[in-house]
């Protein structure tokens, strides 16, 4: 074969290797460009606003293209959800590790917890507003948000079994106030475009948690109303205020 015919089939097969390289290459950050896309109309539309084709458009593919990657919408956009909070989850799980104390572990949830609805405000409120109440249950979001509880949950076990906190202590209740006095601090400054000083909030919520807000007074006497005696006598309360039931 003459040495010209041998160098021109060389540059094909290079030009050709070449392209194949490039079309891998596409090929390996489409999905992650697709994310991106959708992650970004679902903070400026909301979660029933956003489509498999608005998603396509925004992405530069073809529509037909987003179902080599995903199954379908709610795959889409739950590997968009997993993918904001999974970092943010393991981070957080990492640096609880190098904390000791109740006090210092819930303060420092709050902390990044409020922190991270202060950079990505939109997603939380799609999230808060919409998503958790469309087929949340089993979901991967829910899953992630209770490996993120989790952490608090055995923050006050282990506090309890080291004597900090009181046998009594519910760990569920505690997470659940916890969170839940996030969201609202949350909605009066964060979503609300309020200033806020995450530190101290974070650490006014946490202490209130750790040491509650009666004063500290002296151990119950003997004489002193236990809680099943509060109890019984609000039972009774109770039950005296409904009406006799008619013979």
């Amino acid at each position: 074969m003459p040495a010209s015919k041998k160098s021109a089939d060389a540059k094909k097969l290079l030009a050709g290797s070449d392209k194949a390289g490039a079309w891998k290459r596409r090929a390996e950050h489409r999905a992650p460009e697709i994310l991106a896309a959708a992650r970004a109309l679902l903070e400026q539309r909301g979660y029933a606003g956003v489509s498999m084709a608005q998603i396509s458009r925004h992405a530069g593919v073809s529509e037909a293209t987003l179902y080599k990657y995903f199954d379908n919408r709610q795959d889409l956009l739950n590997q968009v959800l997993r993918e904001w909070a999974t970092p943010f989850i393991e981070d957080l799980q990492r640096e609880i590790a190098l904390v000791t104390g109740l006090r210092a572990k819930l303060t420092l949830i709050a902390i990044r917890y409020l922190r991270g609805m202060e950079q990505t405000p939109r997603l939380h409120r799609v999230v808060f507003q919409e998503v958790r109440w469309n087929d949340y249950v089993g979901s991967p979001l829910h899953r992630a948000n209770q490996r993120f509880a989790g952490i608090a949950v055995h923050a006050v076990d282990e506090a309890i079994g080291a004597g900090e906190a009181a046998p009594s202590a519910n760990p569920a209740i505690v997470r659940d106030l916890l969170f839940g006095g996030l969201e609202h601090i949350a909605q009066r400054t964060i979503f609300a475009g309020r200033p806020i000083n995450i530190e101290v909030e974070a650490s006014t919520l946490a202490g209130l948690l750790v040491d509650g807000i009666a004063p500290r007074r002296a151990p119950a006497a003997d004489g002193d109303e236990d809680v099943a005696q509060l109890v019984e006598r609000l039972q009774r309360a109770v039950a005296s205020l409904r009406p006799p039931s008619s013979a």
